[in-house]
């Protein structure tokens, strides 16, 4: 795998380009970071509502109809927005895939033209009554869809009781309420600031030089004050007294979150130790919460733990009948338990090296999930291969995941539980 060529464009702007002739298409996407603050929904929900309504059109394409057109000039491109969390950073996305520039049937250099249009959908936003009031109803139905979804809402919710006094608690979209309340002046300010002080990484993973879209960044860039401020993430390495949440809703099956913080004060301490601890813990078919608190013990319908390295949690979701509620969380504790204690083979960490680095080949299978690999060096600076990080996770010992292991202590519980005669 080619290594990606990291080019500074201005102040906290940088483009991440991988050259590669493995794809027919290429990805290009622009990734903005605003902290997340507490006590400010406001703000959070127009930084939020800003990456969809900066890609529906722009002062060169003012309506949507004119923009659609002009992707179709350039081979039928795709645009698209999201915003998530990185750690207790709002993470803003646009992403544009479109043909490779070496099918063009005419030589045009597709690439700069995606990377000019990013440009302008930047720069040259059309904010006004009508595109601001429709980007807070369809926001609004996109929070809505998730409370629907039961287990985006017990995630969302665990997170929020087990971090409530933490920016990493609240919703990357904000709160409906908040984004109700929106107005174009809040829209403006937020797109101003957000100029000005978010740090930005433009991924670009084509066969296309990156050469001539660095230069006319750079140039764009070149009369843009910027005064960057890099989110700060609170860690938080031992927790308090353990905390118990429950809340019941007309579903079927429960939902159980188990929220651990990780031992660690920063993403990169233990970092790939940290990561196999808890793949073996929970982190797939041959984890020990699969194999015995699923499988053999059929507590569960599902269950698995994710690491969340940029805010140092590990996180336990499960799918199960409200009444195995005691029985599923006494067996989730004593796997953590078992892997703390040593208490895996030779054979378990070697199955679980192995996973890990097929999981992470598997980014570099298609031009949107290497893309988003290397996004995520966007608040580190570090933009490691999927290679170079399997060598890493094959480098962890024994000794390392234990010590990495006994980091993890519980902090919370959460359970969606069901209703009695409930139907979901």
């Amino acid at each position: 795998m080619t290594h990606p060529t990291i080019t500074q464009i201005a102040p906290a702007v940088q483009c991440v380009a991988v050259q590669t002739g493995q794809f027919k298409t290429a990805r290009m996407v622009l990734q903005l970071a605003l902290p997340l603050r507490r006590n400010q929904p406001a703000q959070t929900a127009a930084n939020a509502l800003l990456p969809f309504l900066l890609h529906r059109c722009s002062a060169a394409y003012p309506t949507p109809r004119k923009l659609e057109q002009k992707l179709a000039e350039l081979y039928g491109a795709v645009l698209s927005a999201n915003v998530n969390k990185l750690g207790e950073a709002q993470i803003l996305s646009i992403g544009l895939t479109a043909m490779d520039d070496r099918f063009a049937l005419a030589g045009e250099k597709i690439a700069e033209e995606c990377a000019a249009l990013l440009l302008d959908l930047l720069f040259n936003p059309v904010i006004n009554e009508s595109t601001v009031e429709l980007e807070k109803r369809l926001l609004i139905e996109r929070l809505e869809s998730e409370e629907g979804d039961k287990w985006k809402y017990a995630a969302q919710r665990a997170e929020a009781l087990m971090c409530s006094e933490e920016a990493y608690g609240l919703h990357p979209l904000g709160e409906k309420e908040a984004v109700a309340a929106l107005t174009v002046d809040d829209i403006q300010a937020a797109w101003e600031r957000m100029l000005i002080a978010a740090p930005m990484q433009l991924t670009m993973v084509s066969n296309a030089a990156c050469e001539p879209v660095c230069h006319a960044w750079r140039e764009r860039f070149a009369s843009q004050t910027r005064q960057p401020a890099m989110p700060q993430t609170q860690f938080i390495a031992t927790p308090g007294d353990v905390r118990n949440f429950r809340e019941e809703q007309q579903i079927e099956q429960a939902k159980l979150t188990i929220g651990f913080r990780a031992g660690v004060n920063s993403a990169s301490e233990n970092d790939y130790a940290l990561r196999v601890a808890t793949d073996i813990f929970g982190g797939g078919i041959h984890s020990k919460l699969f194999l015995s608190v699923r499988e053999k013990l059929s507590l569960c319908y599902h269950v698995s733990a994710q690491q969340h390295r940029h805010k140092g949690l590990v996180m336990v979701r499960a799918g199960i009948d409200t009444e195995k509620f005691d029985e599923a969380r006494v067996a989730i504790l004593d796997m953590l338990a078992q892997v703390q204690a040593g208490d895996f083979s030779a054979e378990d960490l070697a199955t679980s090296q192995r996973s890990m680095c097929d999981s992470y080949t598997t980014y570099t299978d298609l031009p949107e999930t290497l893309a988003a690999w290397y996004g995520m060096g966007l608040l580190s600076g570090e933009h490691v291969t999927p290679q170079q990080a399997c060598a890493h996770i094959n480098a962890v010992t024994r000794e390392q995941v234990i010590a990495a292991a006994q980091g993890i202590a519980l902090d919370s519980v959460y359970l969606l539980a069901t209703k009695e005669g409930a139907n979901e």
